[in-house]
């Protein structure tokens, strides 16, 4: 029997684009196809100084601009604004503060290019705090703190997703508007530092924030919506949303690079057959999670309601971002 599902009005993609050369427009074709209404993007190489940095999100900012379906989302009241219905908006994200070195002025100059999702490090320490791979995590720096209101006062999203549990959870102690983890899931199913301990997302949630469920792990739809269920039953379906990025073989240059970052990386290079060098697609759902005929089907078909498929596609995270993004 076919599953009927009701239109979907608005899909807030938490992170799809990991990496700037993500953000093709091949991607945000497929994005508007799907009736993506918000696609998170990392806007520089996560080990990116700050020069390389204003590079990439200038790169980025072009790709959008060059787009007649997308634009760059500054404001909430962008969301809103009806020459921009039916397009994508791209939120412009680091996914490592390193950039910003140890200069709140560098925050602010960041949101003036557009930042407004931030995470407070990534894997390993940063001038705000720890990440999940550090020894012994911390917790904010005092510069940390000072970040955090900072981007509460601008109106840029705290993102908890590669932090140290102790940083995140002060993270979420201080800050005044809602905190996200834009792709990650519970520690629970999936065993690994970076992931979540079930009562940080759950402390998150219970200052308005959202766990974006990431894709990666999930070998096919219904395993993925068997996490988007842990997470409801743990956390409220007000709490919950999603992130659909594709994995990506990459390049020796982008490995020797990453390595030093991501241990998995380093691993490759014994593992490759670097004679091909090429940069393409792996194996896996990825963005095409977001396919009409996939993620609110299979929601649908587990009796989720329609107001509830539609808050997990991108309700929760319209309403962060219309609450902590600048208002105009």
């Amino acid at each position: 029997m076919e599953i009927q599902v009701e239109t979907q009005k608005t899909i807030v993609n938490g992170l799809g684009a990991p990496w700037p050369e993500d953000l093709s427009a091949a991607f945000l074709d497929q994005s508007h196809a799907q009736g993506v209404a918000v696609v998170g993007c990392t806007a520089n190489l996560t080990w990116d100084d700050t020069l390389e940095t204003i590079e990439n999100f200038e790169t980025v900012k072009t790709i959008v601009r060059d787009h007649p379906n997308a634009y760059i989302i500054r404001s909430a009241a962008d969301l809103d604004r009806a020459e921009h219905a039916g397009k994508v908006g791209v939120l412009l994200g680091l996914q490592n503060p390193k950039a910003l070195s140890d200069s709140l002025r560098l925050l602010g100059a960041f949101h003036d290019l557009g930042l407004r999702c931030l995470s407070l490090a990534f894997n390993e320490n940063s001038y705000y705090g720890c990440g999940y791979a550090t020894q012994t995590d911390t917790g904010l720096t005092a510069l940390g703190k000072q970040a955090i209101k900072l981007m509460n006062r601008l109106g840029i999203v705290v993102d908890l997703s590669h932090s140290g549990d102790r940083t995140a959870r002060e993270a979420v102690e201080l800050s005044e508007l809602p905190a996200i983890f834009s792709h990650s899931t519970s520690r629970k199913l999936f065993n690994r530092p970076r992931s979540a301990p079930d009562d940080l997302i759950v402390a998150a949630a219970q200052k308005g924030g959202v766990i974006c469920q990431d894709v990666r792990a999930n070998t096919s739809v219904a395993e993925y919506v068997d996490w988007v269920d842990y997470c409801v039953n743990l956390a409220g379906d007000d709490h919950v949303g999603v992130s659909a990025q594709d994995d990506w073989h990459r390049s020796f240059k982008d490995t020797r690079r990453i390595a030093p970052y991501l241990p998995s990386f380093a691993a490759e290079f014994h593992k490759r057959d670097w004679s091909d060098d090429r940069i393409y697609r792996r194996n896996g759902i990825g963005a095409r999670l977001l396919d009409r005929e996939n993620l609110a089907v299979e929601m649908t078909r587990r009796n989720y309601s329609p107001e509830t498929v539609q808050k997990i596609l991108g309700g929760n995270l319209m309403r962060v971002l219309k609450l902590v993004l600048p208002k105009s």
